[in-house]
């Protein structure tokens, strides 16, 4: 078979990079039968290799289909994509499909009550799964980010977040500025 010139270059550049620098165009990902998510990679014979892998977001809060790592099962990281806007779609939606299903977080979409209880606050909260009763600590306020998100962290360091808070209805906002810093 003859390469072109812009195989070639590529072929090269995997050749001479670190795991790190791997053009993510070059990722080859798919789901194995028992629900893992595996790397297909040429090993150094040349031959096709499986690796499990489990991702991290690194910035889960600022970007949270950006700059993903994948990593083995002991950690070490294989690979660190900086986008997913160039992979193919299919590879696309297999890592969201996992990130998703990693980084499960219950947005709020409406606060039906905050009752005070000596050290805890006790919430009673509608989420997108359902509803939830959750305690956060006195000192542990709600935290809005730069991105106008609203995070709840309760007694167990479980996260619930808010989206946008001025999308809940009026007594639900009302209960929530209470309580934010």
């Amino acid at each position: 078979m003859i390469e072109t010139v812009e195989q070639q270059s590529e072929t090269e550049h995997l050749k001479n990079s670190t795991p790190l620098q791997a053009q993510s165009t070059s990722l080859n990902l798919r789901r194995r039968e028992d629900g893992r998510l595996v790397l297909q990679q040429l090993n150094d014979n040349g031959e096709l290799a499986e690796t499990a892998v489990q991702l991290a977001c690194c910035f889960p809060w600022s970007y949270p289909l950006q700059y993903v790592s994948l990593r083995d099962d002991k950690g070490h990281e294989l690979m660190l994509l900086e986008s997913l806007e160039h992979l193919a779609e299919r590879q696309r939606r297999l890592i969201e499909e996992e990130l998703g299903a990693r980084n499960f977080l219950p947005r709020v979409i409406a606060i039906k009550a905050v009752t005070d209880e000596t050290e805890l606050f006790h919430w009673r909260v509608v989420t997108t799964a359902g509803e939830r009763s959750f305690m956060t600590r006195r000192h542990e306020r709600p935290r809005r980010l730069a991105s106008g998100e609203v995070l709840i962290k309760d007694i167990y360091n479980d996260i619930y977040v808010i989206v946008r808070a001025d999308d809940l209805d009026a007594k639900s906002l009302r209960l929530l500025w209470v309580y934010l810093d």
